[in-house]
């Protein structure tokens, strides 16, 4: 018997770091890592703290350590390896855009790529103190560098000096020392002057708003809470187990243990760090946020106002702060500024949305249906949408018969459709980050007769196996699942059933890769979530890291490089174990490459899908460098805007839309599905297979 920890340990799903309980998760915002330069209580000195660990924080790493070496599924050797990437995930969390650490600073701490995994061990954590210490003062000297600058009358900037600052300094080798650290600074003002004039500011207006940014920035850094600069050493311990594991301390676990009621009220949004910015992970599916359309994934939050004040700028904020400002009562407004897609060359903007509760029915599965013309004529399609895995556990558990859950839902929606007469169905998974395990092996058996859902593999060898034993078919027509880079997690379990006992094509991207099973242990003070588990298909080949191909693929937004399991360090591997017999429904395979050519032709004609791949095409070949040269970046930024208004004008032609002058002008409703190109598509190809099997 599988233990319950497996049925609760799916509920969510992000693109950092997995969350056991969606429903009980459905709060606005999670905190997954705490940035290092946090608020605690006011330093009346104007000096910085200095951080020393104390020995209960020691002992808590000694535990932390323990319970992975005893329980992770994949054992790591306490070695040198082991030291170099706690080290390297340190650095990491401290300082992810190389701009406060250059290799000189590093140099005298390098013996830690080697030593550290013994220290860790004993609980000796002063060098890790040393390092958040000195990323403190350089944190300060960078605002007071700043501050500085803006302080003086004379022209700041030489505007027709051609040099360059990268896209991506994540991605580049350190700066060889403070001089050279100091002149980045320099270029990073330089562009946020830019990125101001860009977006029609004056000098002054700049200057003003960039003195309040880093006032506000050098108080927080003046502030301190130990505990926070302890959040960072522990997950640089835990994340390089794998990505999922993560120290929750007892702040983080009673914003975890959020109780079924749904009390606490939001936008519906998870929130992380990334350095100085509050990035949007994602959004709760049926949250207000979602419902508003105007927030998405990876969108930098720099600016919150309650209704009707001004907007506050939050650079710098620790991630708990920034909750607190967006949390509040059912009913009222809060307004976001935001930076689209979290690329600080966009301009930014500012949206509105109402709180809310996120209830059951936000989350519960819908149905339409839609007519499309294939060479036989018209053909209804039946199509479910299904945000997530859900289960109404406290109704379950307090006795009532009606309680909601995915299974129960679409049952009852699949009725509806076959009276409906449809010729097929679409079951729309896009974003479906997962939910109750208990939910997905149950979903899987309405479509098949009986037989494993999936196997379940713990550390020690032992295979589970979930098993559907209720012959009943709810429905045996032609069948399409559609998945995107956000399905993930017991979305890729039903997937990857209903691909392997060929019940029904697959059609999309490919998934997240997300195939491992977290539970929590407790410690004298907080939770560690970790994986104990991993899943594997009937065909024995596991959905970590490779998630569910689709057999039909259609054009993506999602670059496969930037998003998904493959994306995380130290994700574990694919492999697989021993297939399952297995019943097979159709035989479809050998129509597979006709299903995609026809698709691929339909994609030539779609102005959604040359759009689509044009958007693609141009993200991946965004430069690595940005002048900083105003003239030229004047004249890119204008291509730019040139760029997408032809591109957008171009998609609004094929609708039949008057063309528009401004690229704010455009909104398109992509919500009935209908007009939904995803959807179509997989109806398109449920009624091309229908055609080519007879």
């Amino acid at each position: 018997m599988i233990p319950d920890t497996l049925f609760t340990t799916l509920y969510s799903f992000s693109v950092a770091i997995y969350w056991h309980r969606l429903l009980a998760n459905l709060l606005l915002i999670a905190s997954f890592f705490v940035a290092p330069l946090v608020t605690a209580q006011t330093n009346s000195n104007d000096a910085l703290v200095e951080i020393r660990f104390t020995q209960q924080q020691g002992l808590l790493t000694q535990e932390i350590i323990q319970l992975l070496d005893r329980q992770h599924y994949q054992h790591r050797e306490l070695d040198d390896q082991f030291a170099s990437d706690v080290f390297f995930r340190y650095l990491k969390l401290l300082d992810p855009q190389h701009i406060y650490f250059s290799k000189a600073d590093l140099a005298p701490f390098n013996y830690l790529n080697r030593e550290l995994d013994d220290l860790l061990v004993k609980g000796d954590l002063v060098p890790m103190a040393q390092l958040y210490n000195l990323l403190q003062q350089r944190r300060l000297a960078f605002i007071d560098f700043n501050l500085t600058a803006l302080s003086k009358l004379e022209p700041m900037f030489n505007f027709e000096l051609l040099e360059d600052i990268s896209t991506s300094p994540f991605n580049d080798p350190r700066l060889s020392n403070l001089a050279a650290i100091k002149d980045n600074w320099r270029k990073q003002l330089k562009n946020v002057f830019i990125n101001g004039q860009l977006d029609n500011e004056t000098v002054d207006e700049i200057k003003q708003r960039l003195k309040k940014r880093y006032t506000s920035m050098r108080k927080r850094v003046l502030q301190v809470q130990l505990k926070d600069a302890y959040q960072a050493v522990s997950n640089s311990i835990t994340t390089v187990t794998d990505p999922h594991t993560t120290y929750l301390s007892p702040r983080n676990v009673e914003d975890f243990n959020i109780d079924m009621s749904l009390s606490l009220e939001g936008i519906g949004a998870v929130l992380q760090r990334d350095d100085d910015y509050t990035k949007v992970v994602r959004l709760v599916v049926g949250g207000p946020a979602d419902k508003a359309g105007d927030l998405q994934a990876s969108d930098y939050i720099v600016g919150v106002a309650q209704d009707g004040e001004a907007i506050q700028e939050i650079l710098g904020w620790r991630l708990d702060d920034v909750v607190d400002q967006i949390r509040g009562p059912k009913g009222t407004l809060i307004n976001l500024q935001i930076i689209p897609g979290g690329d600080l060359q966009q301009t930014k903007k500012t949206i509105q949305i109402r709180r809310n509760k996120v209830t059951l029915d936000d989350q519960a599965a819908k149905k339409s249906v839609i007519e499309i013309e294939t060479e036989q004529g018209i053909r209804k399609i039946g199509v479910i949408t299904l945000p997530t895995f859900y289960m109404d556990f406290a109704a379950a558990q307090s006795g009532d018969t009606n309680y909601r859950s995915t299974t129960r839902d679409v049952y009852d929606l699949l009725q509806e459709l076959k009276g409906e007469s449809i010729n097929g169905i679409v079951i729309d998974l896009r974003n479906n980050g997962g939910g109750s395990l208990r939910e997905a092996n149950q979903l899987t058996g309405l479509f098949i007769e009986t037989g494993t859902t999936v196997q379940v593999r713990y550390a020690d060898g032992v295979i589970q196996k979930q098993m559907d034993r209720n012959p009943l078919l709810a429905y045996n027509g032609p069948m399409v699942v559609l998945i995107n880079r956000y399905s993930a997690s017991a979305s890729e379990i039903f997937a990857a059933a209903m691909q392997d006992y060929k019940r029904a094509l697959i059609v999309g991207s490919q998934t997240y890769g997300k195939g491992t099973v977290q539970t929590f242990g407790d410690l004298s003070s907080g939770q560690i979530k970790f994986t104990q588990a991993k899943f594997y298909r009937v065909s024995g080949a596991s959905t970590q890291h490779k998630g569910v191909v689709p057999d039909v693929v259609l054009p993506s937004l999602d670059d496969p490089t930037k998003v998904g399991e493959s994306t995380q360090d130290h994700a574990l591997k694919w492999d697989q174990v021993k297939a399952i017999d297995h019943k097979t429904y159709f035989a479809f395979e050998h129509i597979i490459p006709r299903l995609q050519a026809q698709q691929d032709l339909r994609n030539q004609r779609s102005a959604d899908w040359q759009y689509t791949l044009a958007i693609a095409e141009h993200e991946r070949d965004r430069p690595k460098q940005l002048s900083l040269h105003l003239g030229q970046r004047q004249q890119y930024w204008q291509e730019q805007q040139d760029w997408y208004l032809t591109h957008i004008n171009e998609l609004r032609l094929g609708h039949q839309l008057a063309p528009v002058t401004d690229i704010e002008d455009h909104d398109f409703d992509y919500d009935d599905a209908q007009k939904d190109p995803y959807i179509l598509a997989g109806a398109k190809v449920i009624g091309d297979w229908i055609d080519m099997a007879h």
